[in-house]
């Protein structure tokens, strides 16, 4: 009865202690940050990545010593930098090689931990089957005892058979529950066997072991008479890289085709990466530069013209665009690629910085992460417009001006129309508000179709050495929408390049009402039609060149 109170009172005792020290050791020093190394943030270029990592030091004696272990053995040491974040000194910066053997295969742990499980209950298994051997051994000889034991106890005048009967029945039941037990064992152990060549299969192809470096660098502080501080060590590796992504959301006014409409820009990025290490919750920078490790200025050396006569004809060369080469409907380039290697990304000159707006994570494997980076709302004008030489077809074209505060890098946009998606197009790059057209798809309300009214070469004649090509075509525009529709037309006619060569855009055989840019050799059209009606709009040009230059045309 003495011992219960003391019993009770001890533990209350030493909570009580613990309650009362706990606070004082906590006001008696701030506690330090973690001291584990993580990646803070990652800036992103085209063909690599600069990567920073921080962690905290204790200050002895003045100093601190920063160990920064497992970097990637990829990094280029030339790029090592470390800092520090309060008002302490960086005196200096090392790095080491450390050579190690892992598997080769990120299955190969899985594999060989689950092995090592089946091999150990195996024997288990097994040392439990040896139990019931000599446990079988010991009944054996328990129940030969008995059987002599039991011819001697028949010819006692009164035997105890029921004590006797109970006993042997006993040893029979304990002889089956262990023959029994040995043969669920059995099953078990084969089927673990089985088990365990698979894994062994398994493992065989991917159990070799391969050599890998890491890299460990050291940032050495002066503390300043601090008592820990939070060093960071940033540095360049190849094997990462982004491309960029936009999303256009159009909204036109209701009931119409054509008109203002608001556009909704979400521009994004994807990113990926194979650096050999995870990019966990870091702070992400898309950046356009380039930097190079070797840039040293070039040095012209002589540069010498030769020359000697040659007899070659002139040839005129006219050019057709392929489909797949101009910007107009949903076009891709050719191969089925609609957007750039992420290295091939385009800024003219014009390096600048995105930053994401929120950290993510980006696992080193080489899958593509997408990442919005910013999302921009402005106007657009929604046109009904036709290129018969490149398409039959009327295209619902939304044209707008770049609302970034940057440039739009070449990549694949995404077109939608009130949240329905349209199709992917190809954006070329876009200064800081330069205009350009967004495809919505095809109108099938609106139809045109394009047929050729002349195409002959006219040689020179007895007074002239000119000699001319000509060209005449027919569209014809048809509106089976509901109400009045207006389509912008557009036809293309050669641009010469050379004095030599002239082109002429054909009055009479040409529909009024146009506009030329003579520039480009662009000329259009705008034709507003009623319900059902129908118009021919007609182009002609000829090309007017030298009689001895020969005529060759390139597809």
């Amino acid at each position: 009865m003495t011992l219960r109170p003391v019993l009770v009172l001890r533990p209350v005792l030493v909570l009580v202690l613990v309650a009362v020290l706990v606070p004082r050791a906590r006001a008696s020093a701030a506690p330090a940050p973690p001291s584990d190394s993580r990646i803070e943030s990652v800036v992103v270029f085209p063909d690599r990545a600069r990567v920073t990592r921080v962690r905290s030091a204790r200050c002895e004696d003045g100093a601190a010593r920063a160990v920064f272990e497992r970097l990637p053995g990829s990094l280029d040491a030339r790029t090592l930098r470390g800092e520090v974040r309060e008002a302490a000194e960086v005196i200096g910066i090392g790095s080491v090689e450390v050579n190690e053997r892992e598997a080769a295969d990120a299955r190969v742990r899985g594999l060989a931990a689950e092995q090592e499980r089946i091999e150990t209950e195996i024997k288990s298994k097994d040392a439990r089957k040896t139990q019931i051997a000599a446990e079988l051994e010991d009944v054996g000889a328990f129940s030969g005892l008995l059987s002599a034991t039991l011819a001697e106890e028949i010819r006692n005048p009164k035997p105890n058979a029921r004590a006797w009967a109970a006993s042997l029945d006993a040893m029979r039941a304990r002889r089956a529950a262990l023959a029994e037990e040995r043969r669920k064992l059995d099953t078990a152990v084969r089927g673990l066997k089985q088990a365990l060549d698979k894994v062994k299969r398994e493992l065989q192809p991917l159990a070799g072991a391969r050599e890998t470096t890491h890299i460990t660098a050291t940032v050495t502080i002066g503390c300043r008479g601090l008592p820990h501080v939070t060093a960071t060590v940033s540095y360049v590796l190849p094997g990462a890289g982004w491309q960029p992504e936009y999303d256009f959301d159009v909204v036109p006014r209701p009931s119409t085709k054509a008109g203002p409409a608001a556009v909704r820009l979400t521009v994004g990025a994807l990113i990926k990466q194979a650096t050999g290490e995870d990019w966990t919750d870091a702070r992400v920078m898309l950046s356009t530069a380039r930097p190079r490790l070797d840039a040293e200025a070039p040095i012209p050396g002589p540069l010498a013209v030769y020359g000697s006569a040659q007899d070659r004809g002139k040839v005129m060369v006219s050019a057709h665009e392929r489909r797949t080469q101009l910007s107009a409907g949903a076009s891709q380039k050719s191969g089925g690629k609609s957007e750039p290697e992420s290295a091939a990304l385009d800024d003219k000159g014009n390096s600048f910085v995105l930053t994401l707006p929120r950290p993510i994570t980006v696992i080193a494997d080489g899958h593509p992460v997408w990442a919005p980076v910013d999302v921009v709302e402005t106007q657009a004008t929604i046109k009904l417009v036709a290129m018969p030489k490149v398409d039959e077809h009327v295209y619902q074209i939304a044209a707008l001006t770049n609302p970034a505060a940057y440039p739009l890098l070449e990549g694949r946009a995404r077109s939608y129309r009130n949240g329905s998606y349209m199709g992917d197009a190809h954006l070329s790059h876009q200064g800081v508000g330069a205009p350009f057209e967004i495809s919505l798809g095809a109108d099938e309300e609106l139809q045109v179709t394009r047929s050729k009214l002349d195409d002959k070469d006219v040689g020179a004649g007895f007074f002239s050495s000119t000699k001319h090509i000509v060209r005449a075509f027919r569209t014809r525009v048809t509106n089976q929408a509901a109400g009045p529709e207006t389509v912008e037309l557009r036809e293309q006619i050669p641009v010469s390049k050379i004095d030599d060569v002239r082109v002429e855009l054909v009055g009479k055989a040409t529909s009024g009402g146009y506009q030329l840019d003579a520039a480009r050799g662009f000329v259009t059209w705008s034709v507003t039609l009623v319900r059902g009606e129908w118009r021919n709009v007609d182009i002609g040009y000829a090309i007017h060149l030298p009689e001895s230059w020969e005529i060759s045309t390139s597809q």
